[in-house]
């Protein structure tokens, strides 16, 4: 893989299955700025704009400075596949960082599960309760 800027967005658009579309919507970067960049057109893009791309991406702003940075899915390619496509997926952001803020936490899994039960309980009572 080349390590122009362009060739890295281009690899991460492919990774997320995203369209260049989809990074002008997410980012709030325009249309033409993308396209320069995808096409190394543009070689010095703004800090804050790298910070928008990366972002959008789900990359630290330094995969795109570092010459030989890899993402982290490429690091670990043991992951599930669903697992994979839940991570890719910016949908499931908000419970990705959950995920990160329990563990930092240092909250038990167990307890974790034990609290998806209950609610899930709650749920279906209520379900039969309003039947």
């Amino acid at each position: 893989m080349n390590n122009t800027l362009g060739d890295k967005i281009k690899h991460l658009l492919f990774l997320r299955s995203m369209k260049q579309a989809d990074l002008v919507k997410v980012s709030g970067v325009s249309k033409a700025t993308i396209s320069e960049l995808i096409n190394n057109k543009q070689k010095n893009p703004s800090i804050e704009t790298i910070e928008k791309i990366a972002k959008a991406l789900r990359v630290s702003p330094l995969y795109f400075l570092e010459e030989n940075a890899v993402t982290p899915l490429e690091v670990a390619p043991h992951l599930p596949q669903h697992i994979r496509e839940f991570i890719l997926n910016s949908e499931n952001m908000d419970y990705i960082v959950l995920a990160h803020k329990l563990k930092s936490k240092n909250l038990p899994v167990e307890v974790m599960e034990k609290i998806i039960e209950s609610y899930e309980s709650l749920i279906q009572n209520k379900k039969y309760a309003n039947s």
